[in-house]
């Protein structure tokens, strides 16, 4: 009888298991009364896991993160295209603030970043006349990067999701900026070299003026990956009071 009994015990123990199974992956951590300091470490030691990408979810690498083409186009007419491009450095971020209140959240981290592709650029940047067509490769030092993200409590089948509703970005390149691009000129490896040498000595006014298009594409990308995220997995397997 006893047997019988233990037996019946483990097969509802069990079943409320299947049930009630965990969504998130084990990695994600829950931070009671959402203090600032768990939150920021937390967010540290995920990021670089979040960004292989989570195939049990179906949730995307972010580094690298692809794109087969990304178009800027200024006012004036210059235009400026990137072909089959990578970014990579997401993973090594470092957070220094992270702060949440149940409908809104806000971060704050630094990066390294390196842009990769091909390229094709035309028209007229600062004063310099462009008609380019090559390799690209950008290196981004020290970009501080302040996110707002805005949630709303969705349910599903029983389940309150915490989605993302909004989010608003400003950035700062407390670093700098490095370009590497050939053949900037058609033709002319000399007037494409000194090109080269202008925008690189002239690289704040450059990104000051086709940075933030670039910056908000790239944002866009990763965010969909991390709407991704919150959609799939239950708010009380990330969030407790």
């Amino acid at each position: 009888m006893f047997n019988y009994f233990f037996t019946i015990a483990i097969f509802f123990a069990l079943n409320s298991y299947q049930c009630y199974a965990r969504v998130a992956p084990d990695f994600i951590k829950i931070c009671p009364g959402q203090k600032s300091e768990c939150l920021k470490s937390t967010v540290q030691e995920t990021i670089p896991i979040f960004s292989k990408g989570i195939p049990s979810l179906n949730i995307e690498p972010i580094d690298p993160l692809k794109q087969d083409k990304v178009v800027v186009e200024l006012p004036g007419g210059f235009k400026v295209e990137l072909l089959n491009g990578t970014v990579t450095g997401f993973r090594n971020c470092i957070v220094d603030s992270v702060s949440y209140n149940d409908e809104e959240a806000e971060m704050k981290f630094h990066c390294n970043l390196t842009i990769k592709g091909k390229y094709k650029a035309k028209g007229q940047i600062l004063i310099v006349s462009i008609n380019g067509d090559g390799d690209a490769k950008i290196k981004i030092t020290d970009v501080a990067l302040m996110l707002k993200v805005k949630f709303e409590d969705v349910e599903r089948d029983g389940e309150v999701y915490q989605e993302v509703k909004s989010y608003s970005l400003d950035y700062k390149n407390e670093g700098r900026v490095t370009f590497f691009l050939t053949n900037l000129f058609k033709g002319n490896p000399e007037i494409s070299k000194a090109v080269l040498s202008f925008i690189n000595e002239n690289w704040r006014q450059l990104t000051e003026e086709f940075g933030k298009p670039v910056v908000d594409e790239l944002v866009r990308l990763v965010f969909e990956v991390v709407k991704k995220f919150f959609t799939s997995i239950p708010k009380k397997e990330l969030f407790v009071d």
